[in-house]
């Protein structure tokens, strides 16, 4: 099984997609965009998917647009489980 690509949708109406991509240039890896309520991408992320700790800083980013406010690092490890299904 492969997952190819997860949209999660937070308590402020903001999208965040999470994929991993083969760019045309440069290494593998995982994409995310957060998307607001009027369906504009308000951020673009691109990280290894072997880097644990990009793939934390995702985790906090995602959360943060998300819940709408900073999270506990339950609430981040939350999207951490969800980032890590695109990881090495």
């Amino acid at each position: 099984m492969k997952v190819k690509t997860i949209t999660l949708e937070g308590e402020t109406g903001f999208k965040a997609i999470i994929s991993r991509e083969v760019p045309s240039q440069g290494p593998e890896c995982i994409f995310s965009e957060i998307i607001d309520n009027n369906g504009d991408r308000i951020a673009i992320h691109h990280v290894m998917p072997d880097d644990k700790d990009d793939q934390f800083s995702l985790a906090e980013c995602i959360q943060f647009q998300l819940d709408g406010c900073r999270g506990t690092n339950s609430m981040i490890h939350d999207y951490m489980d969800y980032i890590k299904l695109f990881a090495d």
